[in-house]
């Protein structure tokens, strides 16, 4: 399943790293990025967006889905939903536990989160929009690049 994620969201641009949770962890991410929000990992570094917008964030998806090679993310929290919309690089970090073969197999984690009015985002790769001309342009209504690191489970 993790190799049907990689190649879809490989299609749309995205890097995609395999990485061990230890490895991650290693790398000074409170001091790499503007915004970091990985709860698995007790790290959260939030920061208000000024006139400068946000360079680099680095943020945890609930799920990845395979057919799609989209990760799902709870953006209820108002920070992350920025991070995560104005950061112009946006890293993502997904277990591998948690990519699952369709939108169908989190069906009941979104009934839930539609309960409690949630916000939930669904993000395939960097902002792409084109005008009539078919001009295409990266990063206008989010980041410019996406980087997805699957992390092996403990």
């Amino acid at each position: 399943m993790v190799e049907k994620f990689i190649m879809y969201s490989k299609a749309v641009g995205n890097k995609n790293f395999l990485v061990k949770e230890e490895d991650l962890r290693e790398k000074g991410l409170e001091k790499k990025y503007d915004i970091a929000y990985l709860p698995s990992f007790s790290l959260v570094k939030m920061l208000d967006v000024g006139k400068n917008g946000i360079s680099s964030a680095i943020v945890e998806a609930d799920y990845g889905i395979a057919e799609t090679g989209s990760v799902v993310i709870n953006s209820l929290d108002y920070q992350l939903r920025k991070a995560t919309c104005l950061a112009d690089k946006l890293d993502i970090v997904v277990f591998r536990s948690k990519i699952v073969e369709s939108l169908e197999n989190i069906e009941e984690f979104l009934r839930d989160l539609t309960k409690k009015n949630a916000y939930i985002a669904f993000i395939t790769g960097a902002s792409r929009t084109a005008d009539i001309e078919r001009v295409l342009t990266i990063g206008v209504h989010g980041p410019c690049e996406t980087n997805i690191f699957i992390v092996e489970d403990r």
